[in-house]
Order: structure tokens, then sequence, then C-alpha cells
């Protein structure tokens, strides 16, 4: 499977958009269930919905979140994938 991770701190309110295939899968994961991903282990977070090619949420202020981007099919590319953000 590949993937793309992106760590995001909390801070200031605001909303993340994302340009990405439909294909793809969008995870939020705080830090524990973050690593516990990482070691194929049993694992919490938010899968986000990917509509029309774009995904958005209200950016987390509190704590440290992980973004993890998934494909499954051998044409995952990273550049197919733009991470937008806005200020509340």
């Amino acid at each position: 499977m590949n993937q793309i991770h992106h760590k995001i701190r909390g801070s200031y309110p605001g909303f993340i958009g994302i340009e990405l295939p439909n294909e793809y899968q969008v995870l939020l994961l705080d830090e524990d269930n973050y690593n516990a991903y990482r070691k194929h282990q049993n694992y919490n977070g938010v899968c986000m919905e990917v509509k029309d090619e774009y995904c958005h949420f209200e950016k987390p202020t509190q704590g440290s979140w992980h973004l993890v981007i998934e494909g499954k099919t051998c044409g995952f590319s990273s550049s197919n994938i733009h991470i937008i953000y806005k200020a509340a």
C-alpha cells in the first residue's frame, strides 16, 4: 500500500482541504493512534469522505495530529495530492 503522511500541530482554527483522486483514503489520527497504525495494530481515527476528488474538514486546534493519505492502486502518486490550509 502506498501512503503519504503529513503532521498537523494544533494552533489557530481553520480548515484543511485536499484535492485528490476519489480512490484514495484520508485518515486523521491522534499521536497514539498514529503510532498504533504504523505498527499495524488496532487504531481509532476519522476516515474522511472523498467526494468529487475533494475532501475537507475543520483543522484540530489542540495537540498533534497525523493526516494519512493512502492509495491502494499501483498508480498512486503524491503529485495527484494538493493540501490547502485556510484560516477560519
